[in-house]
């Protein structure tokens, strides 16, 4: 989305912000001479450390570590300067590769992981390290590449400019709009359950949406769907809502990690469920109705009933999201109601020892093919 006021910008702000309080990379895309660097490196602010790298005067060694015998014949991987500086630092820190896209192909792989595994050659940074990028469109960048499809998957990318609104008033002033940060919301573990729970169904109804590369070069070095993108798109989700995040900054981080199109259909799916809370279902499993519901609401539906035992898994609670997947299979039909038994009757779910409720029986067919039919 083009940022064409004030509103926008501040928007495309506190979406920058919230990949980076929730630690998941990002990158700016932008003409040059908009800010972005600017914008980044204002973190330092509220107390981050940012460590800039222009990441066209690198080497693929300054990422993978440079190879080095040790006294003992054997060769090591040596961190580089700018990760053996990050590494100390006891409170936040950001990693900021600017000029991403003047990275040749072999720099820009070099840089996979660190940015998902926070090892850089045999130095493993601490988790508080947040990694954000920089990068002008290949028609514009010096000598600019397109991102390969690993490396764009590994980001969240949105879209960065300067409006006149408020570049005027910054001129004037001398005050610029600073990178908001923010500590986890307390709540933030229980939201994202159930932003993993939308996604899960979303994707059971649409299926070809779980991974799909697209065909040209440009988009491949863009925002789409995989499942790494799906899991970014889902955490984002949950943190946007924790802090009570405008709907529009919601948008911009999904499609960020999935693509335009994509989230729209997504955001638009989850706006029409309207699903009960998982918990009021299991207080009185014998009130619940599912006859008339949809089977995509139906598998929603318990797939939340099935987190929220997750979190909190007792025998009497496990046993009532039986109940319940047994009382939607013979209202609506057995296919929503599967796949929650199923994942309910595995090691680490079900409680030990815990009793398996007679209702059961109306799934046999399909937990035998799976070998997971209870003993009596």
């Amino acid at each position: 989305m083009a940022i064409r006021s004030r509103a926008d910008y501040e928007h495309a702000l506190q979406a920058v912000g919230i990949c980076l309080s929730a630690r998941i990379p990002a990158l700016l895309w932008g003409n040059p001479g908009e800010g972005k660097t600017a914008v980044i490196e204002s973190a330092s602010l509220y107390g981050w450390h940012v460590e800039t790298l222009i990441i066209s005067h690198y080497e693929p060694s300054d990422f993978a570590g440079l190879p080095v015998v040790t006294p003992d014949g054997s060769v090591d991987l040596a961190p580089p300067g700018w990760a053996k500086r990050l590494a100390p630092v006891a409170g936040p820190a950001i990693a900021f590769f600017d000029e991403f896209s003047t990275a040749s192909p072999a720099l820009q792989a070099a840089a996979l992981r660190p940015l998902t595994h926070y090892e850089v050659g045999s130095l493993k940074l601490p988790e508080t390290v947040s990694f954000l990028a920089a990068a002008n469109p290949a028609d514009v960048a010096a000598a600019g590449w397109e991102l390969a499809a690993p490396t764009a998957s590994r980001f969240v990318h949105l879209e960065w400019s300067l409006p006149l609104e408020v570049y005027a008033e910054g001129l004037v002033t001398g005050a610029w709009p600073a990178l908001p940060v923010y500590e986890p919301p307390t709540h933030l573990e229980r939201l994202t359950a159930e932003e993993m729970v939308l996604v899960s169904g979303f994707l059971r109804a649409r299926e070809s949406q779980l991974s799909a590369i697209p065909k040209d070069a440009a988009s491949r070095g863009r925002a789409f769907p995989t499942p790494r993108t799906w899991d970014y798109a889902a955490r984002l989700s949950a943190f946007a809502q924790a802090i009570a995040a405008p709907q529009d900054v919601r948008r911009l981080l999904v499609a960020g990690c999935v693509g335009e199109a994509v989230a729209h259909e997504f955001l638009s799916w989850v706006s029409a469920l309207d699903l009960p809370d998982p918990e009021d279902l299991l207080a009185a499993p014998e009130l619940a109705m599912f006859s008339g519901m949809r089977p995509d609401r139906v598998y929603v539906t318990l797939q939340g009933v099935l987190a929220a035992v997750a979190r909190e898994c007792t025998p009497e609670r496990w046993a009532d999201a039986i109940r319940l997947c047994a009382k939607a299979g013979e209202q609506v039909g057995l296919d929503p109601a599967v796949p929650v038994v199923r994942a309910l009757l595995r090691g680490g779910v079900r409680p030990s020892a815990a009793p398996v409720p007679p209702e059961i029986k109306v799934f046999a067919p399909a937990l035998a093919l799976a070998g997971l039919l209870p003993r009596p």
